[in-house]
């Protein structure tokens, strides 16, 4: 070993051993010649740099190989012994391909005879990563550094192989890898249903969109909804919804295959993006085996559920639709499909987006006059049959609609999406129809009373009934004079004593509870039984045509009957002529309302109105 060393090449070896080996050597010489007495010879105790290479090279960690430009193998170190478990004798004149490659990169022996090292492609600095065997059949990971070491001529000039055990790095690695990869899946997946999340159908559809190339770049929405889901978490418990919603994670699976990506955003609430879709035929082929995935029962704990859903669908250039403007007309779609009867699909067209910019356009002029408080108060009269005078008037928000004139701004409202923009109207009506009573009781000298609609939005405010206190207080009008309606397709029998409890607030400070819309099919008597009313009033529905069916005029004698056992005080509402009036007279209706009586008034024509009306007879 000492004799190979010191042969010439090695005085290149020391070269392409890089730069730690210089700066060893060369702090080495300097140590010395700082610690060395004056006159001392300070040549190295080692004796020459053949002798200090030969010291470092034996103890090195690193395993270090000489080759010829054929890959034979001319010398190693004991690193090189220790990693491959090759002693240098059995390395010395082979390859390295010939005992250290695994089975699968393995050489042909005709291959591994016709390597050859080329010197115009490979070049001093050059690494690898590969995985070998050790002479015990170990696997380790190898991490190779090359070195060419120029002769005067090709067949002198050698390879210096560095060699690296990495095989604890790279596993290392691939734990964090492997730790990344689960981190990553997890944040852009939905646990429940193992589809993608709405964070990563955001940035798919982005990347689509960024790719789109032209007209022909069309890309595919297809939004999916659960019809009635929220029964299902009522009825039969989460676990159950749970169940249900990983069904329709499977179905959407089972359509898409691999055209694009299935995505849960939230709740019940699915979308899929198709891949360069063919075509409308395509799109509408998909939403129909969704729709008929669906629509085959779920076994929950042994029962059979039916499911239903809508689907909207979005057939656009991806070059002229943003990823959130794709995801703005499937919701619009999706919308259209419900709004239509549920159970279908539906198309985005540019009617349907013109339709709701025009919608939010207004929403937004709503939303101004709300917060400077631009609505006006209207009147209807409510007339007592039989004291034969106007005894109240119910008071009616209204909004002066860009194109439609004064409108009810509660109708364009959604109790879900806007319930405090609702109790805000409510709100107004009743400050501003308690000062207006106020106002007419005393030009009048009449004690008529104010009758407010309220919906859930304000019936579950725990500051309304102190509210409607104080404007009674400062008024100067007794609470038993406000008359809170309510519409009967809000009560639910499941819910009723919540209900209940909201009024029972208001019947608490002294104010009247009226049953709404009683009769219109939406609810039933037994209501009557649930809530604490005072008062219902009958449904246009059923005062219509009264006059000329036997079968209403049963319906309604009935409900009078019904209310007067209970001691309710019974209205009807759309009251045109006066034979409606006499009729319902007759049959024991206390008050009515409607255009016999008088059409929405403001205060001042109320209090003209109040002292003029006579009610005709004919």
């Amino acid at each position: 070993m000492t004799e190979f060393l010191a042969e010439g090449p090695v005085q290149q070896l020391i070269f392409f051993l890089g730069t730690a080996l210089t700066f060893l050597s060369v702090g080495y010489l300097r140590g010395r010649a700082a610690g060395g007495q004056s006159g001392r010879n300070d040549t190295s105790e080692f004796g020459n740099d053949a002798a200090i290479l030969k010291l470092v090279v034996e103890h090195a960690h690193e395993g270090l190989v000489m080759q010829d430009i054929y890959g034979r193998i001319e010398w190693t170190n004991p690193a090189y012994s220790r990693i491959t478990g090759y002693s240098a004798e059995e390395v010395r004149g082979r390859r390295p391909q010939e005992f250290v490659l695994v089975s699968e990169n393995q050489l042909s022996a005709e291959e591994i005879e016709n390597f050859k090292y080329d010197l115009t492609k490979f070049r001093s600095g050059v690494e690898e990563l590969i995985l070998n065997r050790r002479k015990n059949g170990e696997l380790f990971w190898n991490q190779l550094t090359f070195a060419v070491v120029e002769g005067k001529t090709e067949e002198e000039t050698k390879i210096i192989l560095i060699c690296r055990d990495v095989t604890s790095q790279v596993e290392h690695m691939k734990e964090l890898e492997a730790v990344r990869s689960r981190l990553k899946h997890q944040a852009e997946h939905d646990d429940l249903t193992g589809v993608a999340n709405r964070a990563k159908l955001t940035s798919f559809l982005q990347e689509r969109v960024s790719a789109a190339a032209g007209p022909e770049s069309l890309i595919g929405i297809v939004h999916v909804d659960l019809d009635h889901f929220k029964d299902i978490n009522d009825s039969h418990g989460h676990c159950a919804g749970d169940t249900v919603l990983r069904h329709t994670a499977d179905v959407l699976k089972s359509v898409m295959g691999d055209k694009g990506l299935v995505a849960r955003i939230g709740g019940d609430e699915f979308v899929a993006v198709v891949s360069d879709p063919l075509g409308p035929e395509e799109m509408e082929t998909i939403g129909k085996k969704i729709l008929d995935g669906l629509a085959k029962p779920v076994k929950v704990d042994h029962q059979n559920l039916k499911v239903a859903g809508s689907v909207g669908l979005v057939l656009a250039d991806g070059t002229k639709a943003s990823s959130s403007e794709l995801i703005h007309r499937a919701d619009l779609a999706l919308y259209a499909a419900k709004k239509s009867g549920r159970s279908q699909f539906a198309w985005y067209t540019d009617a349907l987006g013109a339709a709701h910019r025009h919608k939010r356009m207004t929403m937004a002029q709503l939303d101004q006059d709300l917060e400077n408080e631009a609505l006006t108060l209207l009147f209807e009269p409510q007339y007592s049959l039989e004291r034969q005078q106007i005894a109240g008037y119910e008071a009616l928000p209204r909004w002066l609609h860009p194109s439609e004139g004064l409108v009810d701004p509660v109708r364009l409202l959604s109790l879900q999406e806007d319930g405090k923009s609702i109790a805000q109207i409510e709100r107004f009506a009743v400050r501003t129809g308690i000062a207006e009573v106020k106002r007419l009781r005393e030009a009048a000298d009449a004690n008529v009373f104010l009758s407010v609609n309220l919906t859930e939005a304000s019936l579950r405010d725990p500051g309304f009934p102190a509210l409607i206190s104080q404007l009674c207080e400062e008024n100067d009008l007794p609470a038993a004079d406000i008359v809170i309606e309510l519409d009967e397709r809000i009560i639910r029998f499941d819910d009723a004593d919540g209900v209940a409890w909201d009024l029972g607030r208001f019947s608490d400070i002294g104010c009247r509870i009226a049953l709404d819309m009683f009769g219109s099919g939406h609810g039933g008597a037994g209501q009557l039984l649930h809530l604490k009313a005072d008062g219902v009033k009958i449904s246009p529905v059923l005062i219509d045509g009264v006059n000329h069916s036997a079968k209403q005029q049963q319906l309604v004698q009935s409900i009078v009957g019904l209310a007067g056992s209970l001691g309710l005080q019974v209205s009807a509402v759309g009251v045109d002529t006066p034979e409606q009036a006499a009729l319902l007279k007759a049959l024991g209706c206390s008050l009515v309302q409607g255009r016999v009586i008088g059409q929405p008034l403001s205060p001042r024509e109320a209090e003209i109105h109040m002292r003029e009306f006579v009610l005709q007879t004919h």
